[in-house]
């Protein structure tokens, strides 16, 4: 039997910005659906992006406001900005369909808690299963809320209780590289915390000999937070994921550059191990990290497996990316022995002001990834979406390219 595994989100949905309000008109038009749309009550200047785009289409939505606080005092700026965001979201939806979800990220000298608070008050929040399609976008999210968030929904509608029905489950978000770069750096915490669910089982003692393969998918300013995790991981293996092609070419040379002597010097990394995922499409960029966590899985399985760890230290769009290649391989279609998985970051402790602009470029990306598309005839589905801006791709078998 092949130990090949077979991945999930090959092939995939995926539509952006001028593609966005195609795809979602003529995804309402099917049927009449009750839409969940999870946001953050942050700062970022692309917080109702979504939200505007959804209400101008006419969908019915509930909204979940995720008012996430590290029991610090804000400063004036950033206070302004959440607050115009929450009255823009009032504007666009009545007060009776937008239930606000506190989240403690636990204060900045305190054991990291923004993970497991998330997942708890997610699962809280009320019914997933009472909608059609829940929509999270993660435009305004820290890092950990988001990836949390995605996470707990997913598997939640993946595992219905009893037969359960069918939920389609989105991520958006409002990409840009500029305003990721402008959003405030502020200071970091000294602790390393995991994605609830993706410990990797790096410190229990059954599994304690297992070599640990690294995966850091890089971004720009990333120092600290690289040194902070290898010296909790301590891998025997560091495999750097680069983005590559972005939208600026040689945004991956400069981030390699910057990094140089902590890759290289401090970190021992064989130039061959760098890998590289596409900057702004999460599933071909989940295709290489899987594939590459898949490698390892078999390589090392007759001695016993491994422990995967990959950090999203780049793009919220590559965050994306990982979550899906370790869920993929804690959940997916796995033939024999697993990956320990678990998913390391180093959150932020408290923001600097933020320095973005109204006018900061963006794209808007919609990920449908999970839900009707999976459990229907492909075909029949094409039949039905059509003209909806729906993007099934597959690779050629023989090429490995996409179509045209």
């Amino acid at each position: 039997m092949s130990d090949e595994a077979v991945m999930r989100w090959d092939p995939y949905s995926l539509t952006n910005d001028e593609e966005f309000d195609v795809f979602w008109k003529r995804h309402l038009a099917v049927r009449e659906r009750q839409l969940l749309l999870v946001v953050g009550k942050g700062f970022d200047v692309r917080a109702l992006e979504t939200a505007r785009r959804l209400r101008a289409l006419g969908a019915n939505i509930d909204v979940w406001l995720l008012a996430f606080h590290n029991g610090q005092e804000d400063s004036d700026e950033r206070r302004k900005r959440t607050d115009d965001n929450v009255q823009g979201l009032s504007l666009l939806f009545p007060a009776d369909r937008i239930k606000e979800i506190p989240i403690d990220l636990g204060g900045a000298f305190q054991d990291p808690i923004a993970s497991l608070k998330t997942y708890e008050q997610i699962r809280a929040a009320g019914d997933a299963m009472a909608y059609d399609d829940v929509v999270v976008d993660i435009s305004a999210m820290p890092r950990m809320v988001a990836m949390t968030s995605v996470a707990v929904l997913l598997h939640w509608l993946d595992n219905p209780p009893g037969s359960g029905k069918c939920v389609n489950l989105h991520v958006t978000t409002a990409e840009s590289v500029t305003a990721d770069l402008a959003a405030g750096r502020g200071s970091l915490r000294d602790q390393v915390s995991f994605v609830r669910g993706f410990s990797g089982e790096l410190t229990a003692l059954t599994t304690k000999d297992l070599p640990h393969v690294w995966l850091p998918v890089l971004g720009e300013n990333q120092r600290d937070r690289l040194d902070r995790i290898y010296q909790k991981l301590t891998p025997d293996e560091i495999c750097p994921v680069v983005p590559f092609p972005t939208r600026s070419p040689r945004r991956g040379d400069e981030i390699i550059f910057e990094h140089r002597d902590l890759l290289f010097d401090t970190f021992q990394v064989e130039p061959r191990n760098i890998l590289l995922a596409c900057e702004y499409n999460p599933f071909e960029a989940y295709k290489q990290v899987f594939e590459a966590m898949d490698r390892y899985r078999r390589a090392l399985n007759e001695l016993g497996g491994c422990k995967a760890f990959v950090s999203p230290l780049s793009s919220k769009l590559l965050s994306i990316a990982v979550l899906l290649a370790c869920y993929d391989h804690l959940y997916g279609q796995i033939p024999g022995r697993r990956l320990k998985v678990g998913i390391p970051y180093v959150e932020t402790a408290t923001y600097a002001d933020p320095a973005q602009q109204q006018d900061d470029p963006f794209e808007l990306y919609s990920m449908w990834i999970r839900g009707e598309w999976e459990t229907v005839d492909k075909a029949q589905l094409a039949t039905e979406q059509a003209g909806t801006g729906l993007v099934f791709l597959e690779r050629d078998a023989d090429t490995g390219e996409e179509p045209d």
